[in-house]
């Protein structure tokens, strides 16, 4: 628990870093218009896949091959809400194909490792 404390502190201070070096080089405006339109394209990101998701589970069409891209865009639209120019860049890169082939195996792995450990809930909406 104390790692997880450590972690997000430092995280903090880069955090807080970036964010005077950037409002000293561009200026306040800009940096809250990109905090905004970061958020604003997280939300917007969230809620046409979630759309996209339900409707597909409607209609009972298959959305398993898909499923790992959908992870990956929703943790990329769950970053660019969060505030900061860490996470937004992040959230950033997971749009991009490459980066999201490379973290499909990851999280595949994960789910395999949590499901075989059994601490995986699986929920029937049924």
């Amino acid at each position: 628990m104390k790692k997880i404390i450590y972690y997000w502190a430092v995280y903090g201070i880069i955090e807080l870093l970036i964010y005077v070096l950037l409002f000293r080089w561009i200026g306040f405006w800009p940096l809250l218009l990109f905090q905004i339109a970061s958020t604003a394209f997280g939300i917007f990101i969230i809620k046409r896949l979630w759309r996209a998701i339900t409707q597909n589970m409607r209609e009972g069409k298959i959305i398993s091959p898909y499923l790992l891209d959908t992870v990956c865009l929703i943790l990329a639209g769950i970053l660019l809400v969060i505030p900061g120019i860490i996470t937004s860049l992040c959230g950033l890169l997971l749009f991009l194909p490459f980066i999201r082939s490379w973290m499909k195996p990851r999280i595949n792995r994960w789910l395999e490792q949590r499901m075989n450990q059994g601490n995986f809930t699986y929920f029937d909406m049924r």
